[in-house]
């Protein structure tokens, strides 16, 4: 018992180390990025530089976004569905009673011959 006391102090201070971290830098060397600095390197300020109400605005337009995208979902979704219905082929308890048992009888059976290639001259000639 004398252990769990310890083992979730330890971790809780585990779960803290990433935030005690300092950030890094991020340099910009021509047309690629770097963590490392080149000579003629820019350091990058990656702090957000946007005001608060330009941050709500994002947000806004984020929610906004994701509510269309909702609605657009569910009515491609009922769509989807009712094509579906519309081109599933029909079963036997919902065919319609002029499709009965007896009209397959009155149908008419084709034929068809398979197609046999001429014979050649060497096929036709017999041999000696």
């Amino acid at each position: 018992m004398q252990r769990l006391p310890l083992t979730a102090a330890l971790s809780c201070a585990l779960a803290a180390l990433p935030s005690l971290a300092t950030a890094q830098l991020s340099y910009k060397c021509g047309n690629s990025y770097s963590q490392t600095p080149c000579p003629d390197a820019v350091v990058l300020d990656k702090t957000d530089q946007r005001t608060s109400a330009q941050k709500t605005q994002a947000d806004q337009a984020t929610q906004r976004d994701a509510r269309l995208a909702n609605t657009m979902e569910k009515a491609r979704l009922q769509q989807e569905a009712k094509d579906l219905a519309a081109n599933t082929p029909a079963t036997k308890a919902s065919r319609p009673a002029s499709a009965s048992k007896h009209s397959k009888d009155k149908a008419k059976k084709v034929r068809v011959k398979k197609a046999v290639p001429p014979a050649t001259k060497k096929e036709a000639a017999p041999k000696p």
